[in-house]
C-alpha cells in the first residue's frame, strides 16, 4: 500500500488522507444509525397502517351502530307498533282492513328509508296475512327460516341480541338482480316482552363499507374484509382474492394479537391485521402481500443509498478542491524554482494572503530572486573586469545561507504535508546550490563536482519522469583532486535538453561519466546517446572568443575558463557520431585543491 502510494502524485496522496478517514467516518455512521432508521421507519408506517384500519373499523362500526339505532326506531314507531300489536292482527280481518294496514305499514317505512336514504328497511312477519309477499318493504318470516344460519339467527334472538349477517338483496321490485348487503336483524316485541312481533331488518349496501375500506388506504394490492365469529365473511375490497382465500379467512382469526403479522395464505405471505368492531362480534381484517409491504421500504433504502452517493461526491470533490488547492500552490512554487533554474531571474510568485508556511515560502523566494537581481544590476554597474564577472557573477552575487536556509524551508514543509517528491526536490536544490556556489570559490574537489552533476540529474529525473539515466565512473583515488566549479553539469544538461527534451520520440537519455588519469593531467568523459553533433556544431560549442560568450556556464564558458587558469593546452573537445551520440572530453591538470588553489587564485 505505502509503496503503491509512493507512485502517486501529491494531490492523489492528499485527496486520499482527506477522502479516506471521511469516507470511514461516513460509513460508521450510516452502520450505526441505518438500522435505527429502519425500524423507526417501520414502526411509524406499521403506527400509520394500523391508524388506517382504526379508521376504517370506526366508519364501519358507525353504521352497524346507526342501523342498531334505527332497529329500534321500528320497533318504537307507534303506527307499526300498533298494527303489529293488535289482538285481530292473526285474525280473520277483511280486505279492507288488510289493506289500509299494507298502507299504513308501507308509508313508515318509506318515509323511515327517505330520511335514512343509505339504508334499506325489512319487515317480516307471516306470511298468513293477504299483503305479505315479496314485496319492498314486507317479507315473509319464512324467507329467514329458510337462511342456512336460522338456528344461529334464533340463538342470537334468545340472548336478546340483533343479529347481523350478510345477505343478498333485490335491487328493485320485481326484479332478480340482487346485490351483496350487509343486513341487522331486529326481533319486534310487545310492550310485555314476552310475545314477538316480527323481525325488522335494516341493511346497508356492501359497496359502501367497500368504499370505507378503500378510502382508508390500507393496502393497494392486498385485501380488506369484514368476517364475523363464525369466520365466515361478508364484505370484501377484492372479491376474486377473497374467494381464493376462501376457508383461510377465518384461519387468520386464530392468529396472535400483534399487528401486522406474518401469514402464509397458499404460496403468498401476507402482513395480516385484525380490528374487533366494538360490541358486534365482528372483525374488520386486513392483508397486505409481503412485496407490498417490503415495497415501501425499498424507497427508503433508495433514498439511502443516493445520500450515502451524494455524501461521497461532495467529500470526493472537497478533497479534489482541497488538495488542488495546496499542492497547486507548491506546484506553482516548484515551476518557479524550476525557471530559476534555468537562469530566468524574471520569476515572480503571486502574493497570497493565506497566514501559513506556504505564505512564508512565496514571500522568502520573491524576495530571494529580487536580491538576485538587485545584486546582479549592482555588480554590472560597478564596472568590474568582464572577465572576472563572467567567471563570479552568480557566486558573488547570492546571499548562500539566505538560499539554503529558503531550501531548507521548503523542505521542510513538503514534509510536513507529505510531498516526499517536492521534498525530494528541495532537498537536491539545495544541494545543486551548495555546491555550484562552494562559498564563491572556483575550485571544487572532483568527488563534490560528480555529486553536482548527480543532484542535477536526480532534479530532472523529476521533470522527465525518471527517464534520464546516469552512470558515473571514478576512482576513489581521484574524488580529493581538484578541478574547477561547474565544468560538468552543462554538458549532461545539453545532453538531456537534446536528447528528450526537444525530440517528443525519445523516450529516455543515458549519460556516462568517466573520469580517468593520463600522466600529469585529469581527463573527463561525459558520453550520451543523443543526436549526435555535426564537425561545424563541436566547434562552434568550443570557441573561445570572449565576444562570443555571455555569461553563465556554458560550454564555451567552461573551456574558456579552462584555459584561462591552466593554459591553451587544456580545455573541451568532442567526438560524435549522428544519430548514435556524443562524447566530450574535459582535460585539466592533475592537482591537489591546495596546489590549484596557489595557480588559480
Amino acid at each position: 500500500m505505502k509503496k503503491m502510494l509512493d507512485r502517486m502524485s501529491m494531490q492523489k496522496r492528499m485527496m486520499i488522507y482527506f477522502a479516506v478517514p471521511l469516507l470511514i467516518i461516513q460509513t460508521a455512521v450510516a452502520a450505526v444509525f441505518y438500522p435505527v432508521l429502519l425500524e423507526k421507519y417501520k414502526n411509524q408506517l406499521d403506527y400509520s397502517r394500523e391508524q388506517s384500519v382504526s379508521q376504517a373499523v370506526s366508519f364501519v362500526g358507525s353504521y352497524i351502530h346507526n342501523m342498531e339505532y334505527l332497529a329500534q326506531m321500528v320497533e318504537n314507531n307507534g303506527e307499526i307498533h300498533d298494527i303489529l300489536s293488535a289482538k285481530e292482527f292473526n285474525g280473520a280481518r277483511n280486505l279492507d282492513d288488510q289493506y289500509r294496514e299494507f298502507y299504513t305499514l308501507n308509508k313508515a317505512f318509506a318515509s323511515l328509508e327517505f330520511s335514512n336514504s343509505l339504508y334499506r328497511f325489512g319487515l317480516y312477519i307471516s306470511e298468513d296475512i293477504v299483503y305479505v309477499s315479496n314485496q319492498y318493504y314486507i317479507f315473509p318470516d319464512t324467507r329467514l327460516i329458510m337462511r342456512d344460519d336460522y338456528e344461529r339467527m334464533t340463538e342470537y334472538f334468545a340472548m336478546g341480541r340483533d343479529y347481523l349477517a350478510h345477505s343478498e338483496e333485490r335491487k328493485d321490485v320485481g326484479s332478480m338482480d340482487t346485490y351483496s348487503m350487509l343486513t341487522l336483524y331486529h326481533q319486534i316485541r310487545d310492550s310485555s316482552g314476552e310475545n314477538v312481533l316480527g323481525v325488522c331488518s335494516i341493511s346497508i349496501d356492501g359497496e359502501r363499507l367497500v368504499q370505507v375500506m378503500e378510502n382508508a388506504n390500507i393496502t393497494s394490492n392486498g385485501l380488506v374484509y369484514l368476517v364475523n365469529a363464525e369466520g365466515e365473511g361478508a364484505v370484501s375490497s377484492n372479491a376474486d382474492l377473497f374467494e381464493r382465500i376462501g376457508e383461510q379467512a377465518s384461519f387468520l382469526l386464530t392468529k396472535g394479537e400483534q399487528a401486522w403479522e406474518s401469514v402464509r395464505v397458499g404460496r403468498t405471505v401476507y402482513y395480516a391485521d385484525r380490528e374487533p368492531i366494538e360490541d358486534t362480534g365482528w372483525q374488520l381484517v386486513a392483508l397486505i402481500p409481503e412485496s407490498e409491504y417490503n415495497g415501501q421500504f425499498r424507497g427508503l433504502v433508495l433514498s439511502a443509498a443516493v445520500a450515502v452517493v451524494v455524501m461521497m461526491i461532495m467529500i470526493m470533490g472537497a478533497s479534489y478542491f482541497l488538495s488542488n488547492y495546496y499542492v497547486g500552490r507548491l506546484k506553482k512554487l516548484s515551476m518557479e524554482m524550476q525557471h530559476l533554474q534555468e537562469g530566468d531571474l524574471n520569476v515572480q510568485l503571486p502574493s497570497i494572503q493565506q497566514g501559513d508556511e506556504v505564505e512564508e515560502v512565496y514571500r522568502n523566494f520573491n524576495f530571494m530572486v529580487g536580491e538576485v537581481r538587485r545584486l546582479l544590476r549592482e555588480h554590472f554597474q560597478l564596472g568590474k573586469d568582464a572577465r572576472v564577472a563572467e567567471l563570479r557573477v552568480l557566486q558573488a552575487q547570492i546571499n548562500p545561507h539566505f538560499l539554503y536556509n529558503t531550501l531548507d524551508l521548503i523542505n521542510w514543509i513538503a514534509m510536513d504535508y507529505e510531498a516526499e517528491d517536492i521534498e525530494k526536490i528541495a532537498w537536491n536544490l539545495a544541494r545543486f546550490y551548495r555546491l555550484s556556489l562552494n562559498h564563491g570559490k572556483d575550485l571544487i574537489s572532483i568527488g563534490e563536482e560528480v555529486e553536482h552533476v548527480q543532484v542535477y540529474v536526480n532534479i530532472q529525473k523529476f521533470h522527465y519522469d525518471d527517464a534520464v539515466h546516469l552512470k558515473v565512473e571514478v576512482p576513489e583515488e581521484l574524488r580529493s583532486l581538484a578541478c574547477l566549479n561547474i565544468i560538468l553539469q552543462p554538458f549532461v544538461e545539453n545532453a538531456i535538453l537534446h536528447g528528450i527534451g526537444e525530440r517528443t520520440e525519445i523516450r529516455q537519455c543515458s549519460i556516462v561519466i568517466r573520469v580517468a588519469r593520463q600522466g600529469d593531467d585529469i581527463l573527463f568523459m561525459v558520453q550520451d546517446d543523443g543526436p549526435g553533433m555535426t564537425q561545424q556544431q563541436m566547434e562552434e560549442a568550443t570557441a573561445c572568443n570572449i565576444d562570443q560568450i555571455k555569461g553563465g556556464y556554458g560550454v564555451k564558458n567552461i573551456n574558456f575558463r579552462i584555459k584561462l587558469c591552466f593554459g591553451e593546452e587544456y580545455g573541451v573537445r568532442y567526438e560524435s557520431v549522428l544519430g548514435e551520440g556524443t562524447t566530450a572530453f574535459v582535460l585539466i591538470p592533475a592537482m591537489t585543491i591546495e596546489e590549484a588553489e596557489e595557480k588559480v587564485m
